[in-house]
């Protein structure tokens, strides 16, 4: 009898510990509020933008929704606005907000900051609005002018080997690289922080030869396309290719993400089998510039950009066995249209052309100049000529001043040995825009970018 009483008293215990176990995993299961509950979040995109008198853009917002245990990325509805979620703007009389879209009113500054009680938000969007400024420019800088904090526009910090860089109007920065021999293209807030995932050119070449298209309200780029092979020795585009293929000059509508080849670019240019290097847009003052080779010789072509498009046209094959061969490609050709300006030019008068400091790092067509730089990211000081239509070289082997002093830029942690190397240039609303990369050997070859803009 005292064996089943003990029996009977163990049981009871086990069942008792059962109950209670039963009801902690049962807490667990089912959240004990509404705000243990994982929710759907929201933030913004970006932490800077710019928005023009008068204009009203949507706001750059990333909306997450969480299914099957993770969160997947969804369009939002402002206009049913199923989360409840609010924009609030510190100063509405600079810049309003309605159902999505945010309105520039007069010229300042205001912040907007996400609400709602059925979503999870977060962060804060710095917004600038600007007046249009229609009237072009000229360019008038002192480009020997001393490296001061003041004076760098973009400090990235970036572990990355910059090939060129552009600005739009509204101030966004884009940056190009090569990476397992294709052209990367992205884009960056004010801060250097990289926004979203970088557009894949597969044909695009080294990457040196990237320009913007200024003042479009979408974000156009230009560079060159190959329809071969890429090669694996740097893949440049023109200016002598590495390979026989054709190359296309290409236009296109920059797509965070995508992948695209010469053959998918939204316009496609023919000059010659070698294409060109560098094509440089100035939107302001309607020229488009182009390095090319030809002849046994490098060339310059300057035409009206509204020319361009009155070409004919010419059909090319793409050659290569990876991707879209003997697809026939259409393209304007570009020797039906008159040229503002065409010329050969002798690389040894606006580059040393004896060492590396002969290699051009950035070439820029504004009003009616070209500008060249030229260096290696261990010359005494990066160099920069100025040519006008005609061919004439107008200043020959510039030293660029902020490049000059050494323990400087290691000061302002642009580079920890003093190096640093020119990587592409652009003038914008008649301002001069320089890209770097310092070298930091601490870090193995990992490189540092920067945009240095001139006063």
């Amino acid at each position: 009898m005292a064996i089943n009483m003990d029996v009977k008293m163990f049981l009871a215990k086990v069942a008792a510990v059962l109950t209670a176990a039963t009801s902690l995993f049962a807490s667990c299961d089912k959240p004990s509020s509404e705000d243990e509950q994982i929710k759907d979040k929201m933030s913004f995109q970006q932490n800077e933008c710019v928005v023009f008198v008068g204009e009203e853009v949507a706001v750059p917002v990333l909306y997450q929704v969480f299914e099957r245990g993770v969160f997947v990325k969804a369009d939002y509805d402002f206009a049913a606005n199923p989360g409840g979620v609010s924009i609030n703007s510190s100063a509405p009389e600079v810049a309003s907000v309605t159902a999505g879209k945010v309105k520039g009113l007069k010229e300042g500054s205001s912040t907007l900051t996400l609400s709602s009680n059925k979503i999870n938000t977060s962060g804060k969007l710095s917004v600038t609005v600007k007046k249009n400024e229609d009237t072009p420019s000229s360019f008038n800088q002192d480009i020997t002018q001393p490296l001061t904090e003041g004076l760098i526009a973009l400090p990235l910090g970036l572990q990355t080997g910059m090939q060129s860089f552009d600005i739009d109007k509204r101030g966004q920065f884009y940056m190009s690289t090569e990476d397992d021999n294709s052209m990367l293209v992205c884009a960056l807030n004010m801060d250097g922080s990289k926004i979203g995932k970088d557009m894949v050119l597969p044909s695009g070449g080294h990457g040196d030869g990237f320009s913007i298209e200024y003042d479009a309200d979408d974000i156009y780029f230009w560079t060159s396309g190959t329809m071969g092979e890429r090669t694996a020795n740097g893949g440049y585009s023109g200016g002598k290719a590495n390979d026989p293929d054709v190359h296309l000059i290409c236009r296109h509508k920059f797509n965070p993400g995508a992948t695209e080849y010469a053959e998918d670019a939204l316009e496609r240019f023919y000059l010659n089998d070698n294409g060109a290097r560098f094509a440089d847009v100035d939107t302001e003052h309607d020229v488009i510039a182009l390095w090319t080779y030809e002849d046994n010789s490098d060339y310059i072509y300057v035409y009206k950009l509204s020319d361009i498009r009155k070409a004919t046209t010419v059909t090319r094959k793409v050659t290569r066995a990876s991707h879209n061969q003997g697809k026939e490609v259409t393209a304007y050709n570009l020797n039906s249209v008159k040229t503002i300006a065409r010329f050969p030019w002798k690389r040894k008068g606006v580059t040393t052309g004896e060492t590396n400091a002969g290699a051009v790092q950035g070439l820029c067509v504004y009003d009616n100049r070209i500008y060249v730089t030229s260096g290696a990211k261990n010359d005494e000081a990066t160099l920069m000529s100025v040519m006008d239509f005609n061919g004439n070289i107008l200043q020959r082997l510039v030293k660029v001043g902020v490049s000059v002093d050494k323990q400087q830029l290691i000061k302002l942690n642009l580079s920890s040995d003093g190096t640093f190397e020119p990587e592409g240039l652009h003038i914008r609303k008649g301002n001069m825009y320089l890209g770097f990369v310092g070298d930091y050997p601490t870090a193995g070859s990992r490189k540092h970018t920067c945009v240095i803009k001139l006063k």
